[in-house]
């Protein structure tokens, strides 16, 4: 059996104070608590013991409308949200004010100048992650700002790429890829290189590699879950009319204009590694 937090709100009843505390004695058995929502409604929190979270927000709003009712409110249920007592308390300790940037701070994150972030926020590029305008200045939440650096920044043709730290595996993979896609030489210059070329099973005519692929046992797919996540490349499985017999598990690559152009970076900075060598 599992604890879960069953939060439900109520329309606006006019609910009285004393109504609010009736409710959570009558509640008293499952931690009830009530008050106010935001919005004005009437909100419940209590606490079931489920063997499901679908048992438990059921039987939450059941117990919940039961406490509204003796004291003469019948409101409608407006929403419901449950989640274990160990995710409740996991959000109870997160920071009330997420991590904040100005634009001095976006320009470091973004590694462009002040200048640039104020057109990127004009033209709507931040807009996502701009919180408020004081009279100091735009306001932006930090993580934002730090997933844009990484994925829509570097969509753009034309700005700074921001680099990658991806490990040897991830990066010859990348280069295996791209260069597959391009239909050009494939890189062979190091045992990543030669194991990545190896699980290519063909490129289709649209610049897609086919992969022989085995995520459960094969040491690239870690690899690959790390370039999909940095938006390098798209994957999809095999459609059942494109598995051949034994291909059922290949999977479809398709290397991303940020892929090819990271997968340009790290071939410029191999060459260059070799050419100190020699």
């Amino acid at each position: 059996m599992t604890q879960f937090s069953v939060y439900v709100e109520f329309t606006d009843s006019g609910t009285t104070p004393e109504a609010f505390v009736d409710i959570a004695e009558d509640l008293t058995a499952y931690g009830g608590t009530a008050g106010t929502a935001p919005n004005g409604n009437l909100s419940i929190r209590l606490f079931v013991e489920s063997d499901s979270a679908v048992d438990a927000g059921n039987r939450g709003v059941e117990y919940a409308q039961g406490a509204a009712m003796k004291q003469g409110i019948h409101p409608a249920v407006v929403g419901i949200e449950v989640m274990t007592e160990a995710e409740f308390d996991r959000r109870l300790a997160e920071p009330l004010v997420p991590e904040l940037a100005g634009v001095a701070e976006a320009a470091d994150i973004i590694q462009v100048s002040r200048t640039r972030v104020s057109q990127l926020l004009d033209a709507g590029d931040l807009k996502p992650h701009h919180l408020q305008t004081l009279a100091s200045g735009p306001v932006f939440s930090a993580d934002g700002l730090r997933r844009y650096a990484v994925t829509e920044h570097n969509r753009t043709r034309g700005v700074r790429l921001t680099p990658l730290a991806l490990s040897p595996a991830e990066r010859a993979l990348l280069e295996v890829l791209a260069a597959s896609a391009a239909k050009t030489t494939v890189p062979a210059t190091t045992e990543e290189h030669q194991l990545a070329a190896a699980a290519i099973e063909s490129v289709a005519d649209a610049g897609q590699v086919r992969l022989h692929w085995q995520p459960a046992s094969s040491d690239l797919a870690d690899a690959l879950d790390v370039l999909a996540g940095h938006k390098l490349i798209r994957t999809r499985g095999v459609f059942r009319k494109e598995a051949d017999a034994g291909h059922e598990d290949d999977l479809v690559v398709t290397v991303l204009n940020k892929g090819h152009r990271h997968a340009g970076i790290a071939a410029q900075a191999a060459d260059a590694e070799q050419d100190e060598v020699r």
